[in-house]
């Protein structure tokens, strides 16, 4: 029965290829970063076309690389020539008010990261693409951006809260009311989720049974594999659905989410 992971950084390790090639009933949404990675991942893509979903976009952990000139004033243009090339989505982009740069111990700046954040989801609005979107301290922001974006006509079509770490009250007062109920898709991990796992467990239940989304966040492919079993039985206990029902709803959801347009 085939698999989604909708997020995952599996093109920074050397174990994908085996790993694609021993699990065939598993496939993945490869998450870009920092602009230098853009190309492993469209090279991923075009070795397995029918299983790696390309997301190319800029993180909040690497907005420095902006302003200080490492990612071209290029960007934007180069990430639609990707597209064009490879399909795909927008991401990994969004906020982040918890890390910290390793190599200055300071928060990365949080104004910049919203301007990088609009821009990307300026060009998945423009193309019609899903965004895959990084929120951590930062919903109160996050919604504020997509609300703005929404009176502008320049929400994207589908939007993914990947890892999701809010609250279920967030969810139905919030991201899954109005206009983002029909665009919004809720992503879980064993990574991340499994930490909280009472909370984790109430979103899981507050989210529509057709927009739940599960994933490894993880960059070894070896290990995705335990990590999506581990969610996908977590989603199952918390929805009261059987393994075979759940993986059966989920991989309909992220084939519905990646659709390039509705």
């Amino acid at each position: 029965m085939a698999v989604y992971d909708v997020h995952c950084h599996i093109h920074e390790t050397p174990d994908a290829y085996a790993v694609l090639e021993e699990h065939p009933d598993f496939s993945y949404c490869v998450q870009a970063t920092n602009y230098d990675d853009w190309q492993a991942v469209a090279e991923l893509k075009m070795l397995y076309p029918e299983r790696i979903v390309p997301a190319f976009g800029i993180h909040p952990w690497f907005v420095e690389r902006l302003a200080d000139g490492t990612i071209p004033d290029t960007w934007e243009a180069d990430l639609r020539q990707l597209i064009a090339l490879h399909g795909g989505i927008i991401g990994e982009c969004g906020l982040d008010k918890a890390a910290r740069n390793p190599a200055t111990g300071q928060p990365y700046p949080f104004e910049p990261q919203i301007d990088l954040l609009k821009r990307q989801l300026d060009i998945a609005a423009d193309l019609g693409l899903p965004v895959s979107l990084h929120c951590v301290r930062a919903f109160g922001t996050m919604v504020d951006v997509l609300r703005d974006a929404e009176k502008q006509g320049k929400l994207p079509p589908r939007i993914m809260l990947h890892s999701y770490s809010g609250s279920p009250d967030m969810l139905r007062q919030i991201f899954l009311k109005g206009e983002l109920r029909r665009r919004v898709f809720v992503s879980f991990s064993q990574f991340v989720n499994g930490r909280n796992a009472d909370k984790s467990a109430k979103c899981m239940q507050a989210v529509p049974e057709s927009r739940i989304l599960v994933e490894s966040d993880l960059h070894s492919a070896t290990d995705t594999i335990e990590a999506l079993e581990d969610i996908i039985a977590f989603v199952a206990r918390a929805r009261g659905w059987s393994r075979d029902n759940a993986c059966e709803r989920l991989a309909a959801n992220a084939r519905h989410f990646f659709v390039v347009n509705d």
